[in-house]
């Protein structure tokens, strides 16, 4: 006999009125709970799953929904759903807090610290630092049961399988050395390359306080400013001040601008080392010893240890399916993952403190809605589907979503929203497609690299603020995308830019960006074109105290673009001779025949520039090319010393009403709407975020002091 559960009328996603069955989930539910009431509900998310399965296996109509109740749901090993936990068009399955955000989903084993014994007294205790002794305690991994504890790859990105410590005042740092900032070569010894491990001089004495340690790893920015792995060393020589690595690292290590010997300037740090424990919070795992060493920042409060490395929530397959109001954190691994499914959503959610990726959305007509992703290891919105060779839209958002502080354990290719791109775009597997995206209202800061890494096609980036992005890497954007011909009908519109490192830098031959009516706004801030055909630069405001706001090279020529493999690759990929491509897109179908590693049809049209200091554009092309009409077309670009009239640039608002007057002095330039960017209220995001929260300040700014105005590749 099929059981009455309690029914409520609930508004539909379409807004009409419609009976909703309750399963009722508590994290201390009886296991005889029934789920039909607040009073006996169940005690886990997979049972409510699987007796929502015999509701519609026994004739009972969605929607449905599962209630959780306030508390923390632990899950060691996630939390899945698959094509039969899916409800319908209209009628979908939802899993919602009752109180949003007092329910949490956590992948973490708590570990007392009751378990540890000081390190004082123990051979390892002489290795700490004399001010860390007294106050370093120690686990034995082992006896513990705590997995996901090393030792390194000998060569790693990202966190190197390890897990990560928690106390009641959030993420316990690794230790390092030094603790802020890097360190850095002195002069490289030996290059190497992927096979042979290179060798250099260090600067500091430092290093000699390690020689007791055989697993010593640095992390550095070896070779260019857009790869950052960790290398094992293999040897330190104290006399000669040399570390040889025991890993290679493509093409070598130092600077592959300044070869044989490097810059000096390449940056590095040592990491989970016991000898740099030297302030509380800061731990390390012993891997000779097998033994985790914590210097607790309070003596009573329980860590958290990180031991689920499996998505937290996976569905795969599924279709209606909404998720509301939960707060995931303390895991391995990603947050959400839902793979190939349809008008599916995430909303109201929170994703922190976790070592992976925040949200990944693949499918169709699905949402990431109101979020807020931070304090995440990897990048924050993964977001593809759609077709790319018949241009079939996905119909996918990430909309009013408040992302930062992410990319903090894989610093570089971790952007706060990936459209089809899921990592690295020079990996191999790194592009799903993308088309008909939007992502709209969010707004993004404080991280090492890219805002939005993106390609596909007819996506559009509207009404989101950006900053403080971008200070640790090089070639980087706000909007990044690289090396792809193919990648056309992008509109980046009404976004408001500043305090950060680059604008929208199509690089190497990415093409066919709208950029229209945005407001850029900072010392690092522009548009560059790295020899990428028909980008089009139009009606945007750039506020800038000196330097180029907008530029363009031609090193497609110098570098052999026309015969590139990934370009051609791309390409190849399609018949661009053939519909849809052949009407949405023309000058692909013979673009081989001609120069196609040159930027044609560039334009930088329209635009307003408020700098007292201005330069030229920088056109790094061959004179031949810059004064090529076919090439590049500027006109109409309106340059002025002095506040042309915003309504408040001293607070940032930097609207013009319609009757300024520089506004008559550009054909077609309509104000923009500044107002309507950033974040918006709606259900599931009833409040804005305090401006202590938002973190605009220069004083929030985390970043070293950076005189360099380049915004270039």
């Amino acid at each position: 006999m099929i059981r009455i559960l309690k029914v409520l009328l609930a508004a539909s996603c379409l807004g009409s009125a419609t009976a909703e069955t309750v399963v009722y989930v508590g994290p201390s539910g009886r296991g005889d709970g029934t789920g039909a009431s607040r009073e006996t509900p169940l005690d886990s998310l997979d049972r409510a799953s699987a007796e929502i399965r015999r509701l519609k296996s026994a004739g009972v109509r969605g929607p449905f929904a599962v209630e959780m109740l306030p508390g923390t749901y632990a899950l060691p090993q996630g939390f899945q759903l698959r094509p039969d936990d899916s409800g319908e068009e209209n009628a979908p399955v939802t899993y919602r807090a009752s109180e949003p955000g007092t329910v949490r989903l956590t992948g973490a084993t708590t570990m007392p610290l009751a378990a540890f014994r000081p390190a004082a007294g123990l051979p390892l205790g002489d290795r700490l630092d004399p001010s860390a002794r007294e106050h370093v305690m120690v686990l034995d991994l082992k006896s513990a049961g705590l997995r996901h504890a090393g030792p390194f790859p000998d060569r790693f990105d990202g966190r190197g399988g390890i897990f990560e410590l928690f106390d009641a005042r959030g993420r316990m740092p690794l230790s390092r050395w030094p603790n802020e900032g890097s360190a850095s070569m002195k002069r490289v010894v030996e290059v190497g390359d992927q096979k042979v491990p290179g060798i250099f001089e260090y600067r500091d004495d430092r290093p000699a306080r390690w020689l007791k340690n055989e697993y010593v790893w640095l992390r550095g920015q070896w070779r260019v400013g857009w790869e950052d792995p960790a290398l094992k060393v293999a040897a330190i020589d104290p006399v000669a001040r040399t570390i040889s690595f025991a890993a290679g690292v493509h093409n070598g290590i130092g600077s592959k601008y300044h070869r044989p010997h490097g810059s000096g300037e390449e940056p590095w740090h040592a990491l989970n080392l016991p000898e740099e424990i030297d302030r509380p919070g800061e731990w390390a795992i012993d891997f000779a010893s097998e033994l985790l060493l914590v210097w607790p920042r309070d003596p009573g409060s329980d860590l958290l240890v990180t031991q689920c490395e499996v998505p937290l929530v996976s569905v795969a397959g599924a279709h209606d399916i909404t998720f509301s109001g939960l707060v995931l954190e303390h895991s391995l691994g990603d947050g959400f993952v839902l793979e190939n499914v349809q008008r599916c959503r995430v909303a109201g959610c929170t994703v922190q403190d976790i070592a992976g990726r925040g949200i990944v959305l693949n499918g169709r007509q699905s949402a990431v809605q109101s979020c807020d992703v931070r304090e995440v290891g990897e990048g924050a919105i993964y977001v593809s589907g759609g077709d790319r060779k018949s241009l079939t839209p996905s119909g996918n958002s990430v909309v009013n979503n408040h992302v930062h502080h992410y990319g903090l354990l894989r610093r570089q290719y971790s952007a706060g929203v990936h459209v089809g791109v899921m990592g690295n775009p020079a990996g191999g597997n790194a592009l799903r497609d993308a088309v008909g995206i939007r992502v709209a209202h969010n707004v993004i800061h404080h991280a090492p690299r890219d805002a939005v890494l993106y390609s596909g096609n007819d996506n559009v980036y509207e009404y989101n603020e950006i900053y403080f992005c971008g200070f640790d890497t090089r070639d980087t954007g706000a909007f990044y995308s690289w090396l792809d011909w193919t990648m056309r009908g992008n509109v980046i519109r009404y976004n408001f830019i500043h305090d950060t490192v680059g604008g929208v830098n199509p690089d190497d031959g990415a093409s066919g960006n709208l950029v229209h009516g945005n407001v850029f706004a900072g010392p690092r801030i522009g548009v560059w074109i790295a020899s990428g055909p028909d980008n089009v630069i139009r009606h945007n405001i750039f506020v800038k105290e000196e330097g180029s706001v907008f530029g363009m090279d031609d090193r497609g020529v110098s570098r052999g673009y026309a015969s590139n493999p990934r370009l051609l690759q791309r390409l190849n990929e399609l018949n661009p001779s053939e519909e849809p491509w052949k009407s949405a897109h023309p000058q692909l179908a013979d673009m081989l025949d001609h120069r196609p590693e040159l930027p044609w049809r560039t334009q930088f049209v329209g635009n307003l520039i408020v700098n007292p200091n201005p330069a030229p554009s920088a056109l790094k092309m061959k004179p031949e090319f810059r004064a090529d009409p076919r090439i590049i077309l500027e006109k109409d670009n309106v340059t002025v010393a002095d506040d042309p009239g915003f309504l408040n640039a001293r607070e940032m608002n930097f609207a013009l009403p319609r009757d300024a007057d520089v506004l008559s002095r550009i054909p077609g330039f309509e104000p923009i709407p500044f107002e309507k960017i950033g974040l918006q209220v709606d259900e599931f995001r009833r409040t804005l975020p305090a401006e202590s929260e938002l973190q605009r300040g220069p004083e929030h700014n985390p970043f070293p002091a950076d005189t360099d105005r380049n915004f270039g590749t």
